[in-house]
């Protein structure tokens, strides 16, 4: 239970909370530097470039873990179905969010994110979609862009600026019809963009 004394939650519906990210989350991390294999194998890394502009993930162009270091990449930086993935550096990309399906594993055994992407787990008691779209939304992505370190050449955006954004958090219920409204309105659009394009 998330019990916070900003007065702004006076504000809020009731059983709403606001909070920070990082409260939400059973990881919350960037990955590591990895020590890459010269030829491909079962062990893929996710990397910036998994993150695809139009809003989708491949493995397609992930290079590959040394087979002799995966011992020092412990069972919580391999991703997980609903991770959300940040990338955290790169001028261009930095701030862009995605969503992690176990489907995008294909045949590999796991994949785990290099220091360039962010893993946000939430707990399981919270609908990750929904955290999710707090980020990928407008205001998420404003709140990355005025957050971000670094010169122009490389931006950087750290996993504490992550964790510090608010968050408001409805009962589970509430975040599944939000998801599900969303998606609905999503679909419409779908709909429309493909019926122009026929």
């Amino acid at each position: 239970k998330i019990i916070t004394d900003n007065p702004q939650c006076r504000n809020l519906p009731l059983g709403w909370t606001l909070c920070q990210l990082r409260d939400l989350c059973l990881f919350l991390s960037r990955g590591k530097s990895p020590k890459y294999s010269e030829t491909p194998n079962q062990y893929p890394v996710f990397a910036q470039k998994c993150n695809l502009k139009d809003g989708d993930i491949s493995l397609t162009q992930a290079r590959f873990l040394d087979e002799n270091t995966i011992s020092k990449w412990p069972e919580k930086y391999r991703l997980r179905d609903g991770d959300v993935l940040v990338n955290s550096t790169g001028t261009g990309t930095v701030g862009r969010t995605r969503m992690f399906k176990s489907e995008y594993l294909g045949n590999y055994p796991f994949v785990v994110p290099d220091s360039h992407v962010s893993v946000v787990r939430s707990f399981d008691e919270i609908d990750s979609t929904y955290i999710f779209y707090c980020l990928y939304c407008q205001d998420g992505q404003q709140y990355f862009a005025e957050n971000l370190a670094g010169s122009t050449n490389q931006k950087e955006l750290y996993i504490d600026v992550i964790g510090d954004k608010s968050i408001m958090l409805p009962p589970i219920n509430e975040q599944k019809r939000i998801v599900a409204k969303i998606e609905e309105q999503y679909s419409v659009l779908y709909e429309i963009e493909a019926s122009l394009r026929s």
